[in-house]
């Protein structure tokens, strides 16, 4: 079984919708559980969340402000490391337990293998993982992952992909300009072995998913870690770059303001996006999108050419440029 943990802040629609979408498409076991935290009436989002999906083994785990999160203590062997668990840590009015929490509900899950996502991700194809990608993975748990945002659908993958018959396979070290099939570590639908990933994540310095990513993507790269890549022969995910929600990221987006989507899912709205039928890149500006109620449907965003000029702004990079 895959334990899928999502984060979220702030955006309890969006999240609505990437929980129907992961449990209309992911065919495969997983246990979903909602790493959040929230900000004024978004709690009334997050709240509503709740009661809408207690009865679908759906876990909520909140963020809290703490004054010292003991699991940085592995992590501080330099000054530059000192530093950061005091700026984004211990000095912090806002610091609070994100990095102890993930790696607790890690080792205390009974899960073999381990998936992040983001609450802006959309599954659009049903997924499936083939039993030797757990194979493999299971053989290799600090070297092999599964990345379900890529395939050969998306612009710009490299030739030297090798096709195993039901998924793809290929050295992320390969080369050393920056794509998603060079990436070693995403916090987006990628399948780790859960405790060669926790065994490296508790000596990673991160307090938040962007920190996360960033970290824990130039950790694997030093060590030369999550080698194996795998992936579907069709990617099975996207980011819809509706708004942006983190301080600590500038990714381009088309800001719909996450208090009027609050608002709207507080008043009984559920989202609707109409994602292309052909997906070519893994973050994407959704050509239309609905609020829907009912018999109601209120088409609140079309493509226009600012969406056109962000969406030409996710290359082949797409959200991982602003981390290099």
């Amino acid at each position: 079984m895959i334990l899928n943990i999502i984060f979220s802040f702030n955006r309890a629609l969006q999240l609505d919708y990437l929980l129907q979408s992961s449990l209309k498409h992911f065919k495969t076991p997983t246990k979903i559980v909602i790493l959040y935290h929230t900000t004024g009436l978004h709690k009334e989002g997050y709240d509503l969340l709740k009661k809408k999906y207690a009865d679908k083994n759906v876990i909520f785990c909140e963020r809290k402000h703490v004054l010292l999160d003991f699991s940085f203590l592995k992590t501080i062997r330099t000054r530059t490391s000192l530093r950061f668990f005091l700026n984004k840590n211990l000095l912090n009015k806002k610091g609070d337990n994100f990095k102890g929490l993930l790696q607790k509900i890690m080792r205390k899950s009974n899960c073999e293998f381990v998936m992040f996502n983001t609450d802006d991700g959309v599954f659009f194809n049903d997924v499936t993982v083939p039993e030797e990608v757990f194979d493999t993975i299971r053989k290799n748990p600090e070297n092999a992952s599964y990345r379900l945002y890529v395939g050969d659908n998306l612009e710009g993958h490299p030739d030297y992909l090798e096709n195993k018959g039901n998924y793809y396979q290929w050295d992320y070290y390969t080369d050393r300009e920056t794509h998603h099939w060079s990436f070693p570590f995403s916090v987006d639908a990628t399948v780790y072995h859960t405790k060669g990933l926790l065994k490296h994540l508790e000596r990673v310095l991160y307090h938040n998913p962007v920190t996360l990513e960033d970290k824990g993507f130039h950790y694997m790269r030093k060590n030369k870690l999550m080698r194996i890549g795998l992936s579907p022969i069709k990617s099975s995910l996207v980011a819809t770059k509706l708004n942006r929600v983190s301080q600590d990221s500038l990714n381009p987006t088309i800001h719909i303001k996450p208090e009027f989507l609050n608002e709207k899912f507080l008043d009984g709205y559920t989202l609707d996006l109409v994602i292309p039928e052909k997906i070519d890149n893994a973050n994407i500006v959704p050509s239309e999108i609905y609020l829907v109620k009912g018999n109601h449907k209120e088409l609140i965003y079309s493509l226009d050419d600012n969406g056109k000029k962000i969406q030409g702004l996710l290359g082949v990079e797409g959200a991982k440029e602003q981390l290099e």
